[in-house]
């Protein structure tokens, strides 16, 4: 516990230039702050830094910090790729923690690092000290008064340089622009616009070691306002120049600031707003800013001792990283993933287990065997008959339930209110859960003549909509619905859907519907990814594995995860379910992926969601 007065005791792990020059002199200035601990790979290092701002002990490694009992706090300042690992070390060690922006490398290892300060009772929030500033404050103070009115547009920048040996330009570590320095551009978008995100678009510049170095993006929200931003590491070759600015746009008025992000002293921005006659008046504000990051430790010390919650929320760190994984894969940076996160936050594994007409020989023991090989996302539906045959394996597997990711559908006869409900409960039954991390309805249609399928499709998506609020499913979503299903059941559904399952593969990649998918913010899926045996046994694909020193069917699912697709391939043979789990120790080349991507139809079903 902190001493009589009020004192906590901080450990630094890490001796990055951002503790340096900003959080430790911050750490000096605010009050309640024990510099106690400081921790680096070199024991050397350390003792630098305690000599030169008096710390009280230097360690070697970040371990020794987190068995030291005397510290209550770790400042987190290390490379993007190892927060989460060392943030929840921290967190079992029953530390509270700051940790650098961005938090995270994606939303699901940012909601695995709140529930362990959760499950610890301890206090983990995200290093945007800037938002701190009492410039940002008088900012909000401007616009909640309704002075400039509804905010239509922000736009802003944060482009800087001289970074060319640096550890942000190296993508394995967590490199690139739009995790250096556009989180600073979301958060400040996400601190002035309180509502849901509609869309993201973004480009980017990239380097040659396949980290961005600029990138301009576009935000849509809800409410119909919208915001943009450029951001990126190297703006010029010739200077260390930066280049920051924020414009936000109200119906009565707008707001000019050149003010740097953390920038402090005397910060001056401009007010324009139109008086009864219709003239523009402007107005110039000036702001006495202390240190950031001042501010900020004593924010957490507060926090630490009770009195006060994190002023960057958990809520706040989810929203803004789900918008920093939106743009990141929609730049092309994101190619490749072992989970995606939906957009209600919910994670879904990147590799499933499709079990349609695989349990027809080993029967239960086929399931049990994917489980016993990895797979943690098990994928079956009314039509496949085996849903008994699954719950009794994922019973006898010992796996526990709320580890495996079960998915099931209803079948195109089942569609309807009462019908579709009945269904969901029989296939739980079966199952033998109380519940299903997804529900699908299985086709649109039951023919090619079925008029009334979309009164029946409606009738379904209201009961799983219902099942979805009352917790029962953690997702719902569709399967072989192409953009002509989906329009008119967009305009009626309260909930829309999260993931649509179609038939795609190399040769038959439907890029029309993906597009579509893509712009509605539903996650595609991708069943039969493999396109059977006479994709599987095709010269072309075999020609690019043998570069690669992989199966045909690993590349076949590498390229559909390169492109963002999750995948559910089936398989009977124990060795095949795990070459087709190990997709992840290599990366197609752009060439590759044109190559692939080019191929003529080959392997498609020939079956049409219009005339099953």
């Amino acid at each position: 516990m902190f001493d009589e007065k009020g004192t906590v005791k901080w450990g630094v792990m890490g001796t990055a230039g951002i503790a340096s020059w900003g959080t430790i002199p911050g750490m000096q200035k605010a009050n309640g702050c024990e510099l106690y601990a400081i921790a680096g790979r070199s024991l050397e290092k350390a003792q630098t830094y305690k000599e030169r701002f008096g710390f009280k002990k230097a360690y070697k490694g970040y371990e020794a910090l987190l068995t030291d009992p005397e510290v209550e706090a770790v400042y987190i300042p290390l490379p993007n790729n190892i927060h989460c690992e060392w943030v929840i070390k921290a967190l079992n060690a029953h530390k509270h923690v700051l940790c650098e922006k961005p938090l995270a490398m994606n939303e699901s290892e940012l909601r695995h690092m709140f529930a362990a300060a959760r499950d610890n009772g301890v206090i983990l929030m995200e290093a945007y000290a800037y938002l701190h500033s009492p410039y940002i404050c008088r900012l909000k103070e401007i616009i909640t008064s309704g002075e400039i009115g509804k905010i239509d547009y922000v736009d802003t920048a944060f482009l800087t340089q001289n970074y060319y040996e640096d550890i942000r330009l190296h993508k394995e570590q967590g490199g690139g622009g739009i995790y250096d320095v556009g989180c600073y551009c979301t958060s400040m978008i996400l601190s002035l616009i309180d509502s849901p995100v509609k869309y993201v678009k973004a480009d980017a510049e990239f380097g040659s070691t396949g980290v961005d170095h600029l990138a301009s993006v576009m935000l849509g929200f809800e409410d119909g306002s919208r915001a943009s931003f450029n951001a990126g590491m190297i703006l010029g070759k010739d200077s260390c120049d930066r280049y920051d600015r924020l414009f936000i746009h109200g119906s009565k008025g707008y707001i000019r600031s050149d003010v740097e992000y953390n920038g402090e002293g005397e910060l001056s921005f401009e007010v324009t707003v139109k008086d009864t006659n219709g003239e523009r008046i402007t107005r110039t504000e000036t702001v006495s800013a202390e240190s950031n990051y001042s501010m900020e430790m004593e924010q957490m010390n507060e926090c630490i001792k009770g009195k006060a919650v994190p002023y960057i929320t958990e809520e706040f760190s989810v929203k803004n990283m789900r918008i920093l994984d939106s743009i990141l894969d929609a730049v092309g940076y994101n190619d490749s993933k072992k989970q995606f996160i939906l957009t209600n936050g919910v994670t879904i594994p990147a590799v499933g287990y499709g079990s349609y007409l695989s349990t027809e020989k080993g029967g239960v023991q086929t399931i049990m065997d994917a489980i016993d090989v990895g797979y943690r996302y098990i994928d079956t539906a009314q039509f496949y008959g085996n849903e008994e045959q699954i719950g009794e394996a994922i019973e006898k597997s010992g796996i526990p339930r709320d580890e495996i990711f079960l998915c099931s559908k209803v079948w195109h006869t089942d569609l309807g209110r009462e019908k579709t409900l009945k269904a969901f409960e029989e296939s739980c039954r079966k199952l033998k859960t109380d519940h299903l991390d997804m529900y699908l309805i299985h086709w649109p249609k039951s023919d090619g003549n079925d008029d009334e399928w979309f009164e029946k499709v409606s009738g379904s998506w209201a009961v799983m909509e219902e099942l979805y609020e009352q917790g029962r499913v953690k997702a719902i979503g569709l399967s072989n619905f192409l953009p002509h299903h989906i329009r008119p059941l967009l305009e009626t559904a309260r909930i829309r859907p999260m993931v649509d399952q179609l038939e795609l593969h190399v040769g038959y990649m439907q890029e029309y519907a993906l597009s579509y998918l893509k712009k509605e913010g539903i996650l595609p899926q991708a069943w039969s990814p493999l396109g059977r045996a006479k994709l599987i046994n095709d010269d072309n694909v075999s020609k690019i594995a043998a570069k690669y020193g992989c199966t045909n069917a690993a590349l076949l699912l590498r390229y559909l995860n390169q492109r963002g697709i999750p995948v559910i391939p089936k398989s009977s043979s124990k060795e095949r379910m795990k070459d087709n789990l190990d997709i992840f120790g290599f990366s197609i080349s752009e060439d590759d992926m044109s190559y692939l991507s080019c191929l003529p139809e080959r392997g498609w079903s020939d079956e049409h969601p219009d005339n099953i």
